[in-house]
């Protein structure tokens, strides 16, 4: 526990400088937003299109991935609407506290498959993100959109399409997967380019999801954050334990996709509250809470998965 507890140290100390150096407005208040714009739309992206283009997307591996983070995910998503029906929370909360207890941060699952098991990591961590970022996205739009009541076919489906079209993780993820299902695989210069790219995308993200918390945000709805933060920090990664013994996953790959259920939820789920009518205010609560508790429980949950999967911690 403890030493995997100083292998992630590094992460959320990269965390904690960021929300410092924003604090202290250095470089620029204006800084971070353009940051944080161009990590999502450019830094990451390309080393999501540089990992899935060479990433082992074949075999009985991606499948047995596909089961275990979609049943999490699943199951998550049911619990997460049915705590919002049985404590009465308003339709713009719920969407917030749906998307808490769903979506994952990609940035940290990433930089911590990294920091733990190396290129071997980064590279199943490219075919869970492949797995797990479309149907995520598709789960909260649709909740969210339902959430305000809009109900209608053509006005769902307006909006996911939007919502889906315009997601360069998802773009960056589907130009990579058809390079290497199609046989193409890395292109001369370009897949270069992306390398280059890649190598600053996880420190820039990490700084800017420090920069984005929001420590006053924390007095918003006691309950969502309460119910959000198990469901994700202690219910999500259960579950998925779960099910990685259900398909009799097991090494290195169980662990990351461990990793994948007990990271935070997104950064980015404030900006889609704000774009689809849930509480920015709570959302942003529940990012913040939740990336704080998880300093102690991604250590923890990795710690037992370690121990269960590998052999010990």
């Amino acid at each position: 526990m403890w030493t995997i507890s100083l292998s992630v140290l590094p992460i959320f100390l990269l965390l904690i400088l960021g929300h410092v150096l924003r604090r202290w407005q250095f470089p620029g208040e204006a800084f971070w937003p353009l940051a944080d714009k161009l990590t999502y739309w450019v830094l990451f992206p390309a080393l999501l299109f540089y990992r899935t283009t060479t990433a082992p997307l074949g075999g009985e591996m991606v499948g047995t991935f596909a089961m275990a983070l979609l049943g999490a995910l699943i199951i998550s998503a049911v619990i997460a609407v049915g705590s919002a029906r049985l404590f009465g929370i308003s339709g713009a909360v719920s969407g917030s506290l749906f998307q808490g207890a769903t979506r994952h941060n990609t940035f940290i699952a990433f930089a911590t498959a990294d920091m733990l098991f190396g290129s071997d990591g980064l590279l199943i961590a490219a075919v869970a993100t492949s797995i797990l970022v479309p149907p995520t996205n598709l789960f909260c739009v649709t909740a969210l959109v339902l959430y305000q009541g809009k109900t209608g076919t053509t006005s769902l489906k307006k909006r996911l399409v939007q919502e889906l079209a315009r997601n360069p993780l998802l773009l960056a993820i589907g130009a990579g997967v058809f390079l290497n299902l199609s046989g193409i695989g890395s292109l001369p210069v370009i897949h270069d380019m992306a390398n280059i790219l890649s190598r600053a995308a996880l420190p820039t993200a990490l700084l800017c999801v420090g920069a984005g918390l929001h420590i006053r945000a924390m007095k918003a709805e006691t309950r969502s954050l309460v119910i959000s933060s198990i469901c994700k920090l202690v219910l999500f990664p259960a579950v998925m334990i779960g099910v990685i013994l259900a398909t009799g996953l097991d090494g290195t790959a169980a662990v990351i996709l461990v990793i994948y259920g007990a990271v935070p939820t997104a950064s980015s789920g404030y900006a889609l509250a704000k774009q689809l009518g849930s509480d920015a205010d709570v959302m942003a609560a529940i990012i913040t809470i939740q990336t704080f508790l998880s300093m102690i429980t991604l250590p923890l949950s990795i710690a037992v998965a370690s121990a269960y999967f590998l052999g010990g911690a």
